[in-house]
């Protein structure tokens, strides 16, 4: 919650100039705020000169500039991080673990209400893994032994015939291997929100994408299992067991845990693709 020492404030009003909510309100020498509206995105919180601003009582601290990383400190950072599937058995101490979930907060989002849900549990990790191959083999079963849908994609969806045929392995694997993961991580992170937010899928990916970069600068890796939400919100039992009300979802999550391959090469050459904004 937004807090102002009314004392320390001076008035400048650089907190009702930057408030895209329009309400922080400055009468005279007295700054309020229209908790009604107010998204604590705390940007006020992070611009005020005076420090006059807190979060839950909690005073902010100016920035160091000698900590902010270089460009090229940025680029090797973007340029090694890559999804993980492979594992070691080691487990993560849990304050690390809250260390790391904690850096969600920081995301751009428009839920400004998500929270996480951290399993860590081998017993729930199992039930996931399990929920995951059991809904991996019903797709392979329906979509893939029965050779007239390849036909029928051929006819009616030829652009979709390469994403068809590019799941089947994957599928495959999962079925020989008898599992969901190709290896059981440390832990599991879930992004739960209110469904009746807009946007809230695309806020719970910005979160999950902080706390990957973050997870690499501690030696962790991650693995966002995009799209296997809808497995785990299709399960009423799994949903009460993490605590959820009946207006939230799970709008994210993704695997943690301590790497066991370490990739060595930067791919270099990967270009995407740039149109500048010309008129045709």
């Amino acid at each position: 919650m937004i807090q102002i020492d009314q004392e320390q404030c001076n008035q400048c009003g650089l907190c009702t100039r930057i408030c895209h909510e329009f309400c922080m309100v400055l009468t005279g020498d007295i700054l309020a705020v229209d908790y009604r509206f107010c998204s604590t995105c705390a940007q006020c919180v992070a611009i005020c000169p005076q420090q006059a601003i807190r979060w839950n009582d909690v005073k902010p601290s100016f920035f160091d500039n000698a900590l902010y990383p270089a460009p090229l400190q940025v680029e090797e950072l973007f340029m090694q991080r890559h999804t993980i599937r492979d594992y070691t058995a080691q487990k993560i101490d849990r304050l690390l673990l809250e260390e790391v979930t904690n850096i969600a907060v920081y995301a751009p989002t428009h839920n400004f209400n998500l929270r996480a849900v951290v399993i860590d549990n081998d017993e729930l990790i199992g039930m996931v893994d399990s929920m995951i191959l059991e809904f991996s083999a019903k797709i392979y079963q329906w979509l893939y032994k029965p050779r007239f849908i390849r036909l029928l994609i051929k006819m009616f969806a030829p652009g979709r015939e390469f994403e068809y045929l590019k799941a089947r392995p994957k599928l495959e694997h999962a079925q020989r291997r008898k599992s969901g993961f190709k290896t059981k991580p440390a832990a599991i992170i879930l992004i739960i929100g209110d469904n009746r937010v807009p946007l809230s899928l695309e806020s719970a990916q910005y979160a999950l994408y902080n706390i990957d970069l973050f997870a690499q600068s501690r030696g962790l890796a991650c693995r966002n299992l995009v799209g296997n939400q809808m497995i785990l919100n299709a399960d009423r039992n799994f949903k009460k067991g993490m605590g959820l009300e009946k207006h939230e979802k799970i709008f994210g999550a993704l695997t943690i845990g301590y790497p066991s391959v370490k990739f060595r090469n930067k791919v270099q050459g990967k270009k995407i693709k740039i149109q500048w904004n010309t008129i045709k």
